[in-house]
């Protein structure tokens, strides 16, 4: 091939050269051979198989003898590259002697510029290879291909998996693909994340170049399951992971947990917007929390009979659980679980509020970490009431006190000789030993004390505040704000047996006019009437009476109306935000029965008999204790007794109770007892069960004869 490239090169100098020599001096020299890159070896240059085969052309070039006597004249010579027919015109000096010395150069110049385009193109045209040095990307194998997108499938379900166990909450593809740092740009069309944390990835391209691998395993699409109309419906946002029990309007915006409850059930109530459980009463008041997103129980491990939140004010602790287990209660921390108290109260859940056993739904508590705690005793031991730390387990008030009433910041004990002691929360107890006798606290600040037989209105540091002088007085009845102030009822231990009217004596402060007084009253008519609200969801409620001039005490103070917000676990607070569990008043005795129908109770099987009758009415456990631990020691005080319930429409005949919005169930019922010296055969009176529903508002109240 080189011979024949010289060769043919050879022939075209010569040719060049004869046609100088025929051409006079004053003529031009036109040369019309072309010049083809193929005449001199560039059309084969794929047939050259390396460098040196070029540097031996190069060579052969070398070989052509230069005419050195030609002189160029720099100006007058042009490379004219790629043209269709190329002419040389004018190119050389007037005189013939020095255009023909130039021509030899000029085809010099020329084989040199093929020679250095040869050079050009096979280096364009070289094969890379894996062992290039240049800085193009290394292209990958397929099996490089494959492991690439393994490890991407691999870095993507460890960070869903890590963020699960953290947040719990599983993770969308364009979000985790933020938390990964990856040295290959891998992208999938396809991808699908599922409930066990596992992935499927495909159509992946690495670098925007597309390979055939995926990652995982494609999962069949799971049917939706069919949600009864029984299933409890929690939604969760998607934007901030609160919680509702209530259907929002913008449903998509929120994930939907359902769960079924076994049996009839009431009161259900989200723990917290950020919690997952739920808690709900059963029908036999046993409380239950579940965890609304696996429809697990608190402490599934655990055997127990049932479960209460415990509350703070108006929240709900989120860490710590009072549970029942064999008939006592012990609390627990459930965010690690661990037991703080062992199972040792038959109650950790008394208000202490007018002497009430509290709300059966949850623990509420007389102080952030503290509570109330009791054992009931039997017929022979009274109750045993204390004080502990739920959260370190710490007993701050022995259960050496049979009773205990909470007022303002303090706490009113009375133990078993029946003397009262003044605590705080912590346990620190005030006037001990300073007064003959303390009766009773109102609001924390209010304390009726004997000093050497003077009444007296004392602050809880003992100062005084009113003197009602020389008083002959009995036990207390109770004490109670009156008109920003305070009213007591004490028994009158001179009280004539015939008159009703004088047989209990009224002690009475006004701080506006910083005055007191006393005066005698009967210690009937309608007592103690107390009204209980429980909406279905929270509700603005107003409450009057058709006969408000029937009244005497109320609490909080009745001014024409009372106007509340109720819950429906059944909390109310007023316009300030103060908490009551129950409306109290009690009222002048307009309304009296002749005793024609209803039970003759003997003070023996009084426990067992109120127990079952007020079951059957529809009470509930909660409103049952109260009822039962205010008049119990009234049909105990009588040996004998004649019992009957006024119910609903007998108790609105004479003064309606008016409530709005309208409950959709209501149940009044007031006991009349009285006083009978041998046992008297009566007609059993006709009852009528209560039955719950909606909205439900249930009053309850008694008087003797």
């Amino acid at each position: 091939m080189k011979d024949d490239n010289i060769k043919k090169i050879d022939e075209q100098i010569e040719s060049l050269k004869n046609a100088s020599k025929k051409k006079d001096k004053n003529r031009e020299i036109i040369i019309d051979k072309k010049f083809e890159y193929d005449d001199i070896g560039v059309g084969d240059t794929k047939k050259i198989e390396n460098v040196s085969e070029i540097e031996e052309v190069v060579e052969e070039t070398k070989k052509v003898e230069p005419v050195t006597e030609v002189e160029v004249k720099e100006e007058s010579t042009e490379v004219v590259e790629e043209t269709k027919e190329e002419t040389v015109e004018n190119i050389f000096e007037e005189t013939p002697k020095k255009k023909n010395k130039l021509i030899p150069i000029l085809v010099i110049c020329g084989i040199v510029f093929v020679i250095i385009l040869v050079i050009v193109l096979l280096i364009v045209l070289k094969p890379k290879t894996k062992n290039s040095s240049t800085d193009e990307e290394k292209v990958l194998t397929k099996n490089e291909e494959k492991q690439v997108i393994n490890g991407y499938g691999d870095a993507l379900k460890g960070v869903i998996a890590v963020y699960y166990e953290k947040q719990n909450v599983l993770l969308e593809y364009d979000d985790a693909i933020k938390l990964i740092d990856y040295k290959y740009d891998v992208s999938c069309k396809t991808h699908e994340i599922y409930e066990d944390g596992s992935i499927y990835l495909d159509k992946c391209s690495i670098d925007d170049k597309s390979t055939k691998y995926s990652y995982g395993e494609k999962q069949e699409e799971k049917e939706e399951p069919k949600i009864s109309e029984d299933a409890i419906k929690v939604y969760v946002s998607k934007k901030d992971s609160k919680a509702t029990l209530e259907e929002p309007k913008n449903v998509d915006d929120y994930d939907l947990y359902t769960f079924e409850i076994d049996g009839a059930y009431s009161d259900l109530t989200l723990l917290s917007e950020s919690s997952d459980y739920v808690f709900y009463s059963d029908n036999d008041y046993n409380v239950h929390m579940i965890n609304y997103k696996n429809s697990k129980k608190v402490m599934d491990s655990l055997s127990y009979q049932a479960v209460l939140p415990i509350k703070i004010g108006d929240i709900y602790d989120t860490k710590y659980v009072a549970i029942k287990m064999n008939n006592k209660w012990g609390i627990y921390n459930i965010t690690n679980n661990e037991r703080v108290i062992s199972h040792k109260y038959d109650s950790v859940t008394p208000t202490l509020y007018m002497g009430t056993s509290g709300p059966a739904l949850f623990v509420n508590t007389l102080d952030e970490g503290i509570v109330a705690v009791v054992n009931y005793g039997s017929n022979d031991n009274p109750p045993a009431y204390g004080v502990v730390s739920y959260k370190t387990g710490k007993e701050l008030i022995k259960q050496e006190y049979q009773y205990m009433l909470k007022s303002g910041s303090y706490l009113l004990a009375t133990d078993f000789y029946g003397e009262k002691h003044i605590f705080d929360y912590e346990g620190t107890e005030y006037l001990d030993g300073k007064y003959d006798k303390i009766y009773w606290i109102v609001d924390g600040k209010y304390i009726l004390v004997n000093d050497k037989d003077e009444i007296k209105l004392v602050t809880i540091k003992g100062k005084d505040i009113y003197s009602y002088g020389e008083l002959k007085v009995g036990n207390i009845n109770y004490g109670l704000t009156y008109n920003n102030g305070a009213l007591f009822q004490l028994e009158n231990p001179d009280a004539d047996q015939n008159d009703y009217n004088t047989g209990c004596i009224e002690v009475i402060y006004n701080p506006s006019t910083k005055t007191g007084e006393t005066k005698t009253t009967y210690c009937g008519g309608i007592a103690k009437p107390v009204l209980y609200l429980y909406p279905k969801k929270t509700t603005k409620v107003t409450i009057s009476f058709e006969h408000p001039e029937y009244l005497e005490t109320t609490y909080p103070k009745f001014t024409g109306k009372w106007e509340v917000k109720a819950h429906s676990n059944g909390d109310l607070y007023d316009n300030n935000g103060a908490y009551y569990y129950a409306l109290y008043w009690d009222e002048k005795q307009v309304h009296s029965v002749d005793f024609s129908t209803g039970y003759y109770v003997e003070k023996d099987n009084a426990i067992e008999f109120l127990e079952k009758k007020l079951s059957y009415i529809g009470l509930s456990r909660r409103e049952a204790n109260e009822f039962i631990m205010y008049w119990l020691p009234v049909l105990e005080k009588n040996e004998k007794n004649l019992v009957y319930f006024e119910l609903t429409e007998e108790r609105e005949s004479y003064n309606k109770l008016n409530i709005s919005p309208k409950p959709d169930s209501m149940l009044r019922l007031v006991i009349h007892i009285k006083k009978v010296d041998s046992k008297v055969e009566i007609p059993k009176q006709n009852l009528t069960k209560f039955q719950r529903k909606g909205f439900v508002a249930v009053e309850w109240g008694g008087t003797v004869y």
